[in-house]
C-alpha cells in the first residue's frame, strides 16, 4: 500500500510537468524561436535583420529553423552572418549539413569549408571537403570540395597527400594557385622537379599576388640561392611589379633577360608587362629602344610583341612616326587576328589625330582586314560626329561607302540613317552610285539597332511606307512559360538554391548566382526572378537581370518581359509630378529610368543623387523655385519632384526635348554652345555632331526608353513619340 501511495506521488509530480511541456510544445510548435513563421519571412524579406540579434537561439532550439523550410538554415546563417552572429551562422550551417537534404546540405557544406579555410580552421576544412567529395552528387560539388582540399592540406604542410590530389585534379578544376601549391608542396619534400615548378610559375603567368607569395617562401627559405642569378633577378622583378615599384622592376629585367636562354619566359607576358611598367614611369623613347634591343634575336612572334609595345610607347610619346613604322610591321607581319586589330586600332587612332582625310585612307587600307569589327566602333563614332560638325556630308557618304560591309552593325546603322538624312535634305549629293534615302533607311531600319530603326521607321512612314514596329510589339505577347517548368530540385538544383536566396529575402546573392554561373540556368529563371525582385521594390536588379535575359535570348522577347524591363516603378508619383510640370509621363519615366534604373539609393561617382540623378547645388535651386525649405534626395517623391522642376526649367529655355536632356545632361551653357555652333541643323542632327559621347547616347537611350514607355501604357506609336522628339522627320 505504501509502494503504491508512493508511485501516486509520483505520478502527481510528474503529470503536471508531462502537461506543462505539452502545454509549451504546443504554444511554440507554430513558432522559430518564439516568432510566427510567416512573420519571420516576411521581415526578412523587407530587409528587416536588427531582430535577429534578439533572438535567444540555443542549441537545443536551433532545429526549430526548419519550421520554415527545408532549406531554411542555409538562407537564415547569410542573415545572422550580416549582423556578426557569425556563431550562430555556423551553427546552422552545420545543422544544413548534417540534418538537412538536397541541394542545401551540399551548399551548406561548402560554405562551411569556405568558412574553416578563411579562419585558418584547416584540419575541419580538410575533413569536410574530404567527407563532401566522397559523396558529392555532382561532378561541380565534388570539384569544388576537392580544390578546398587540397587548399586545407596545403596549409597543413601535408604535402605527399597535396601533390596526390594535384596529379588527379582534372584541367578544368585548375587554376594558377595551385601551380604554387604543387611548388611549395615539391620544394618541402626536396623533390627533383620543384625548381622548375618554380621558374614555370613565373614565367609563365601575368603577375599577380601569387608571385609575391612564391617569392616570399624562396626569400625566407633562402632557397634564391638554388637558382641562376638571372632567373632570381627575374623571380624578384616580378615580386617588384606586383607591389608597383617599377622602376626597379625594369632595371632588374633589362639585365636579367638576355641572360635567361633557353630558359626563356613567356616574352608575350615579358614584353606587356614590361612596356607598361615604361609607361607608368613616363620612359617612351628609352623605353622603346630597350624593347627593341631585347628582341633583337628573338623568334619572329616574341619579336613582334616587342615591335607593338615599343610602337604604342612611340605613339604615347607623340613620335607617330617611329611609331607608325612599328605598328605597321606588326600588321604586315603577324598572324594573330587579335594582335593584327589592336595594332590597326593604334594606327587608325594616330590617323585620326592627323586629318579627318588620313583616316579615311587608313581606313579605305584597313577596313577589309578587320577581324573584330565592334574593335574599331569608338573611333568611327567619334569621326562621324567630327564629319558632320564640320558639315562635310561629302565626307560622310565616302565614310559610308568604304565601311559598307565592315563596320560593326550600331556604327552602319547609324551611317545608314545619316547618310540617307543628309541626301533627303539635299544636303549631299549620292552622284553616280544612285543611293536612295528610302533604300538607306530601309537598311538602317532592318539592322535591328534600336535608336536608329526607330528613326529611320519614322522617316520611313513619310516616304509611304507602313510601321512595322507596333504589329511587331503585338506579336510579341506569346505568353509567359514560368521557369517551374525546369524541375524540381533534384533535377534542378542551381534552380532550387536561387529562389530559395529570393523566397527568404536575399535577393543581391540570387542575383549574385544567376550571373556567376549564367549557362547553367534555364533563360526563363532570370524572367522569374525579375518579376520577384520587381515585386519588392527592386528595380535596378530586375531590369539588369531582364537585361541579360534579353542579350542571350532569340528574339522571343513578349510584352510581359518588355514591361519588366521598361516597369512603370513609382507610378503615382511619377504621373503626379508629369502633370504639374506639363511634361509627358513617357518622357519622364524614361529620364528616370536612364538616369537611375528606379533606385531612390543611387550616388553616382561625381555626386548626383536618388532617382534623377541630381546634384547638390542643382538640387537647392530647383527646391528655391517650389519653395521646399527641407528635402531628401533619397526620398523618391521628393527627388522626383525636385527633378521633374529642374527638367521642366531646362525645357523651358530650349525649344525641344532632345535640347532640354542635352542640358540636363550637360548643363545649359554647353547646349547654348552647341546652339551657336551647329545654328542650320535639325535637331536629330544636331545631336549626331555635339563632341560628347556620354550626351548623344544619353539622347539615344531616353528615346528609346521612352517608345517603349509610349507604347506599353499610353497607347502611343512609335512615331507619335519620335516626332515629339524630331518633329518634321516625316517630312521631305
Amino acid at each position: 500500500m505504501q509502494a503504491q501511495n508512493s508511485s501516486f506521488q509520483k505520478i502527481s509530480v510528474i503529470l503536471p510537468i508531462v502537461l506543462l511541456f505539452l502545454s509549451l510544445t504546443q504554444c511554440t510548435a507554430d513558432a522559430i524561436w518564439g516568432i510566427e513563421p510567416e512573420l519571420l519571412r516576411e521581415r526578412l524579406i523587407q530587409g528587416q535583420r536588427d531582430f535577429l540579434r534578439e533572438l535567444q537561439i540555443e542549441k537545443n532550439n536551433l532545429a526549430e529553423a526548419f519550421q520554415l523550410g527545408p532549406g531554411a538554415p542555409l538562407y537564415l546563417s547569410r542573415h545572422f552572418a550580416s549582423i556578426g552572429r557569425d556563431r550562430t551562422a555556423e551553427q546552422l550551417l552545420v545543422l544544413q549539413w548534417r540534418r538537412g537534404d538536397s541541394p542545401w546540405k551540399q551548399e551548406a557544406a561548402l560554405q562551411l569549408i569556405d568558412l574553416y579555410l578563411s579562419s585558418e580552421r584547416f584540419a575541419e576544412a580538410e575533413h569536410l571537403a574530404a567527407r563532401v567529395h566522397r559523396r558529392a552528387p555532382s561532378a561541380r560539388i565534388g570539384s569544388r570540395a576537392e580544390r578546398a582540399l587540397v587548399e586545407a592540406m596545403y596549409w597543413q604542410q601535408k604535402d605527399e597527400e597535396v601533390l596526390e590530389i594535384l596529379e588527379r585534379l582534372r584541367a578544368e578544376s585548375w587554376d594558377a594557385e595551385l601551380d604554387l601549391f604543387r611548388a611549395v608542396s615539391s620544394r618541402r619534400l626536396e623533390k627533383p622537379q620543384w625548381r622548375r615548378l618554380f621558374i614555370d610559375l613565373f614565367f609563365n603567368n601575368p603577375t599577380s599576388a601569387l608571385h609575391s607569395r612564391a617569392f616570399a617562401f624562396l626569400e625566407q627559405g633562402e632557397d634564391l640561392v638554388a637558382f641562376s642569378t638571372p632567373v632570381a633577378e627575374f623571380f624578384r622583378a616580378k615580386d617588384l611589379l606586383y607591389r608597383g615599384r617599377n622602376a626597379e622592376a625594369i632595371e632588374l629585367l633589362s639585365s636579367s633577360l638576355p641572360a635567361l636562354q633557353p630558359q626563356r619566359p613567356d616574352m608575350q607576358i615579358v614584353f606587356s608587362e614590361l612596356g607598361t611598367a615604361y609607361l607608368a614611369e613616363s620612359l617612351y623613347d628609352t623605353g622603346a629602344e630597350r624593347l627593341l634591343d631585347l628582341a633583337a634575336e628573338l623568334p619572329p612572334q616574341d619579336r613582334l610583341d616587342a615591335v607593338e609595345m615599343a610602337g604604342r610607347l612611340h605613339r604615347k610619346g607623340g613620335d607617330f612616326a617611329k611609331a607608325e613604322q612599328l605598328l605597321t610591321e606588326v600588321v604586315r607581319d603577324t598572324t594573330s587576328t587579335v594582335q593584327r586589330d589592336r595594332a590597326v586600332w593604334f594606327l587608325l587612332d594616330m590617323a585620326r589625330r592627323a586629318s579627318s582625310e588620313s583616316l579615311l585612307t587608313a581606313i579605305e587600307s584597313f577596313a577589309p582586314g578587320w577581324h573584330e569589327p565592334r574593335y574599331f566602333g569608338d573611333i568611327l563614332e567619334a569621326e562621324i560626329s567630327r564629319i558632320i560638325a564640320r558639315g562635310n556630308w561629302e565626307q560622310l557618304l565616302s565614310l559610308y561607302r568604304t565601311v559598307a560591309g565592315y563596320a560593326p552593325p550600331y556604327t552602319t546603322a547609324r551611317l545608314a540613317y545619316l547618310t540617307g538624312r543628309s541626301i533627303a535634305l539635299g544636303l549631299s549629293d549620292p552622284g553616280a552610285s544612285f543611293l536612295s534615302p528610302q533604300a538607306l533607311f530601309l537598311q538602317a531600319r532592318d539592322s535591328g539597332r534600336q535608336y536608329y530603326r526607330f528613326l529611320a521607321e519614322t522617316a520611313l512612314t513619310g516616304l509611304g511606307f507602313p510601321p512595322r514596329w507596333e504589329l511587331e510589339l503585338e506579336d510579341a505577347d506569346i505568353g509567359f512559360q514560368h521557369a517551374a517548368d525546369d524541375g524540381d530540385c533534384e533535377k534542378s538544383s542551381l534552380v532550387c538554391l536561387i529562389r530559395g536566396y529570393f523566397e527568404y529575402g536575399l535577393p543581391e546573392i540570387a542575383t549574385e548566382l544567376l550571373r556567376s554561373r549564367l549557362d547553367e540556368v534555364p533563360p526563363r529563371l532570370l524572367v522569374e526572378s525579375a518579376e520577384v525582385l520587381q515585386s519588392r521594390g527592386e528595380y535596378l536588379s530586375s531590369i539588369r537581370l531582364m537585361s541579360l535575359y534579353a542579350s542571350g535570348s532569340d528574339g522571343s522577347t513578349t510584352v510581359a518581359d518588355l514591361k519588366l524591363m521598361y516597369p512603370k516603378a513609382y507610378n503615382q508619383w511619377i504621373e503626379e509630378v508629369s502633370a504639374e510640370e506639363e511634361l509627358p509621363a513617357p518622357l519622364f519615366f524614361a529620364l528616370v529610368r536612364e538616369e537611375s534604373l528606379f533606385d531612390p539609393q543611387i550616388v553616382s561617382r561625381s555626386g548626383a543623387v536618388g532617382l534623377t540623378q541630381l546634384m547638390v547645388d542643382t538640387a537647392a535651386d530647383a527646391a528655391r523655385w517650389l519653395r521646399m525649405e527641407e528635402y531628401d534626395l533619397h526620398d523618391p517623391r521628393q527627388n522626383l519632384r525636385l527633378g521633374a522642376m529642374h527638367f521642366s526649367r531646362q525645357l523651358g529655355r530650349v525649344d525641344n526635348f532632345p535640347k532640354a536632356l542635352m542640358a540636363y545632361n550637360a548643363g545649359l551653357s554647353r547646349v547654348r554652345s552647341w546652339e551657336g555652333s551647329f545654328p542650320s541643323f535639325p535637331v536629330d542632327l544636331m545631336v549626331e555632331a555635339i563632341p560628347y559621347a556620354e550626351t548623344r547616347n544619353y539622347v539615344r537611350k531616353i528615346l528609346v526608353s521612352a517608345v517603349y514607355y509610349g507604347a506599353l501604357y499610353y497607347d502611343r506609336s512609335l512615331e507619335q513619340t519620335v516626332l515629339q522628339f524630331f518633329p518634321g522627320l516625316d517630312r521631305f
